[in-house]
């Protein structure tokens, strides 16, 4: 830090100077200070200190012309992601981001210093190389492990490379908020360096990825990651128990090693099995995942092509008013009819449509296909005003632009009455955003559809924003009500749910009736509609038309018994 007599002499910024000094110790002392830059007025605030200030105030903080990388983003109002260095040879981490409602930059200033490789300490001056080091965790960053590891293999020797992949991250990210979520990744990667010497080689590959190469030794590498990563940490009132699925490869070091590229391309290969097998699992790389990796490409190709030759269907799974026992409406389920394979449900190839950006695409599909079944439904039969179709949307689609476009169109070109197409959206997509995702709703709802909250009770919302959201619908999770007859407290989330509802004037769908007892039991309840294989499995087109007419009972004139 600069002396007190240096600063006299910078005019008109002496009391901004004891700030940056108490911005210094505080950062220190706390590990981060949350900032604003306002772009109108280019001025700084530090949560509470330095309000007002403007960038030229900061160089009593840090070294001369140190903030020029810093005023290039702040001023171009783009995300600022930088290292300073300060007079007291402390390393800050400038991170924020472009606010989309407000001209300001807001972020954190994150302390590293500690949390860098041992043998940064030695360069002079602290000069970082950012290219190789994550300056979240201070860890060494995908490039950097690279680099690094190539050289560590060129060692005699027997090394293990575990990587770990945080499951439910972006589950957390939605939860907690990004900066939050950021807070338990450097308090991960604080527990890997309390477990590993300096000898190993820590990194943080990806966003939820972590990755340690060192000498074989006892206890394996595995465990010892699993001490020290999954134990519980509580951030803003939420006890988080993070767990990992891990990928493990061996290696001998020397002249003949692998090259370091390879060896994580194995380890990451093992986290895809790891994942496969369930959460918390470990899984080491073997020769035969090169063929399931080959598998895989040849999946993706034949998925791509299935998009485009119309093997992509719908079936459409009823509905029931458990008042009436009568059908009330299908929910559209996405299906591939593969011309080898079979059916194949969503399971098994939805997270790969969501890796290869074909969400929407995939929506658009049932869409078109629903809204066109249930106006040919109409035409064909006389079918009540309230009759409607589900169509799941997932967050890729609450984000993409012209979504109310197109559907106030499908909803108008075929004359479909208010709600007769229902939209479905989950609580953790909804929570990614609430303020935005509760716009594009509205706006969804004023097009014509119906809004229904999937999956009600497994997220991480609020009342205060159910009461925003522009619902018409709340679907209770199967998990809770195929275990009520068996679990209180699963009963006890039923009826909390359906009380809920009443209060806040929503319909209540029960998922995962298998039973007439349950049925039964939800009825006397209160709740509206049941589904599940209690009363009919997801149908191909042909079948659902049947069991709609039988259910709504036609009257030999052609009419509807409803």
């Amino acid at each position: 830090m600069k002396s007190a007599s240096k600063s006299d002499t910078k005019s008109g910024v002496l009391a901004h100077n004891a700030g940056a000094a108490q911005l210094a110790g505080d950062v220190e002392a706390a590990g981060f200070v949350a900032w604003t830059y306002d772009l109108i007025r280019a001025q700084f605030d530090f949560q509470g200190k330095l309000e007002g200030s403007d960038l030229s105030d900061l160089n009593a903080l840090f070294a001369a012309d140190a903030l020029s990388s810093l005023t290039s983003g702040m001023q171009q109002g783009k995300a600022v992601r930088c290292f300073l260095t300060t007079e007291a040879n402390r390393v800050l981490y400038f991170k924020g981001n472009k606010r989309h409602d407000q001209p300001l930059i807001s972020g954190l200033v994150t302390d590293v210093t500690d949390d860098l490789p041992a043998h940064m300490h030695a360069m002079q001056g602290l000069k970082v190389p950012s290219e190789h080091i994550d300056p979240l965790t201070g860890l060494y960053n995908r490039y950097g492990f690279l680099k690094a590891a190539q050289t560590i293999l060129q060692q005699s020797g027997e090394f293990d490379l575990v990587v770990g992949d945080l499951n439910r991250f972006r589950r957390l990210n939605e939860a907690l908020g990004h900066e939050r979520a950021d807070l338990v990744l450097g308090l991960l990667a604080r527990r890997l360096r309390e477990v590993f010497d300096d000898k190993a080689l820590l990194a943080r590959l990806g966003e939820d990825e972590f990755a340690v190469l060192t000498l074989r030794g006892f206890p394996r590498v595995s465990e010892r990651m699993r001490t020290a990563l999954e134990r519980s940490i509580t951030v803003a009132g939420f006890d988080i128990h993070p767990t990992f699925s891990m990928g493990a490869v061996s290696v001998d070091g020397g002249e003949h090693a692998l090259e370091a590229g390879e060896l994580l391309r194995r380890a990451e290969m093992a986290v895809e099995v790891a994942q496969a097998k369930g959460v918390g699992s470990v899984a080491s790389y073997k020769h035969d995942l090169e063929t399931d990796g080959l598998t895989q490409l040849a999946l993706e190709a034949e998925l791509r092509k299935a998009f485009v030759s119309g093997e992509i269907i719908a079936h459409y799974q009823p509905i029931i008013d458990l008042g009436s026992g009568r059908i009330a409406g299908f929910e559209a389920l996405a299906r591939w009819a593969h011309p080898k394979r079979g059916l194949i449900r969503p399971d098994h190839f939805l997270g790969l449509t969501r890796d290869m950006g074909l969400l929407c695409d995939l929506t658009n599909i049932i869409l078109s296909h629903s809204v066109k079944n249930l106006a040919k439904w109409r035409a064909a039969y006389d079918l009540p005003d309230s009759f409607f179709i589900s169509v799941n949307l997932s967050a890729a689609d609450i984000e993409r632009a012209h979504l109310v476009e197109d559907i106030s169109r499908l909803i108008r070109s075929h004359a479909l009455p208010v709600k007769a197409l229902k939209l479905e959206v989950t609580e953790s997509d909804v929570m990614r955003d609430p303020h935005a995702a509760a716009r594009v709703l509205g706006s969804l709802r004023e097009a014509g559809a119906g809004i229904a909250l999937d999956d009600f009770g497994t997220g991480f919302s609020s009342l205060s924003y159910l009461a925003r959201l522009p619902l018409d619908t709340l679907k209770i999770d199967r998990s809770f009500v195929s275990t009520m007859i068996t679990e209180r407290a699963s009963e006890k989330i039923v009826r909390s749910v359906l009380t809920l509802g009443r209060d806040f004037g929503l319909e209540v769908v029960a998922e995962g009736v298998e039973d007439m007892v349950l049925a039964e039991n939800l009825a006397q309840l209160g709740c509206h509609f049941g589904q599940g294989w209690g009363f009919a499995k997801a149908l191909k087109e042909g079948e659902a038309e049947s069991y709609m007419l039988g259910s709504l009972k036609q009257t030999p004139d052609g009419a509807l018994s409803v």
